[in-house]
């Protein structure tokens, strides 16, 4: 067996999942993920994309067409049943089992999961949400080649401790597209993986070892000049629900209640703002620069501080 953390998990794998932290071995972990029978999602539910989902209560299922289907139950077990021998082995069954599975898990364990991206600067975390190509990748990596560090480039586990939201450590990898790749500098990114089927590049960048306080909020929009702005209070909370990483299954898991009170402790516990920007990588240090000063005036408010 092999032994994983993410998340705040401790996963016990038979499958070996080289992008997660290695863990000691544990009598007792708190995520077991195996190989078994598993009952495909019924074809007469709606899919996308070659997927189908469907949950119940704590128990989610999720078939793809040319992978196989997973099982996963109570925030303690993965179980895969794949189409052929070799699935086991290829990078897209382990991104799936990064994202999806653990983005399901970390749910199903009472985690805020958000679509996003989350670094870490001088002990403050600082999330990045936005639609899909609106650079949250990109900007994370821009924080790391700035020296700060990365927390998580894609499924963003929020947990609500007594002193306020913080970020749990995800996946330490970025992946980017290959002209970002460039654009900062990350030469240590590999061309991009073939069974994969993404056209992202990957780079591994050293675990983060704690969670870490949730200081600030940013929706990334498009502008023509660089600036941060206020976000109507409603539309703050409506728009972290949008972003739940899960948001398509909250009225099956009977979790919309338990979800709108999480974004809402965070709206009324973190700034939100808009951070407005040209889609030009040469403005990505004056970004960094900008996030950086604002969570640096957050933590003189108290907010996201780092424990004495």
């Amino acid at each position: 067996m092999n032994y994983y953390e993410a998340y705040g998990m401790t996963l016990e794998s038979a499958f070996e999942m080289p992008e997660l932290p290695r863990a000691e071995r544990v009598e007792t972990p708190d995520v077991e993920i195996r190989r078994g029978e598993v009952e495909p999602v019924s074809e007469w539910v709606e899919g996308e994309g070659g997927r189908r989902i469907q949950a119940d209560g704590d128990v989610c299922r999720l078939s793809y067409e040319t992978i196989g289907s997973f099982r996963v139950a109570k925030g303690r077990e993965v179980v895969f049943d794949p189409v052929s021998e070799e699935i086991p082995t290829m990078k897209l069954f382990r991104r799936l089992i990064q994202n999806e599975m653990m983005g399901v898990l970390a749910h199903q364990r009472g985690l805020l999961v958000l679509h996003a991206s989350a670094v870490a600067v001088d002990g403050r975390a600082a999330v990045f949400l936005g639609p899909r190509r609106a650079g949250k990748s990109t900007t994370a990596a821009a924080f790391h080649t700035h020296g700060h560090t990365l927390i998580e480039d894609d499924v963003v586990g929020i947990r609500f401790d007594e002193d306020g939201p913080v970020v749990v450590p995800g996946v330490p990898q970025l992946r980017l597209l290959p002209d970002a790749a460039d654009a900062l500098a990350v030469a240590s990114a590999p061309a991009p993986t073939t069974d994969d089927g993404s056209g992202k590049r990957y780079e591994r960048v050293d675990p983060v070892p704690e969670p870490v306080p949730l200081a600030g909020c940013y929706v990334l929009e498009e502008g023509e000049t660089l600036e941060l702005a206020p976000v109507p209070a409603r539309e703050q909370l409506f728009g972290l629900i949008a972003k739940t990483y899960v948001a398509g299954l909250l009225d099956e898991t009977g979790t919309t209640a338990a979800n709108f009170e999480q974004c809402s402790t965070v709206v009324e516990t973190t700034p939100v703002q808009r951070l407005c920007r040209p889609k030009r990588h040469e403005v990505l240090p004056a970004l960094v620069d900008l996030v950086a000063t604002d969570l640096e005036a957050a933590a003189s408010d108290g907010i996201g501080h780092r424990p004495a």
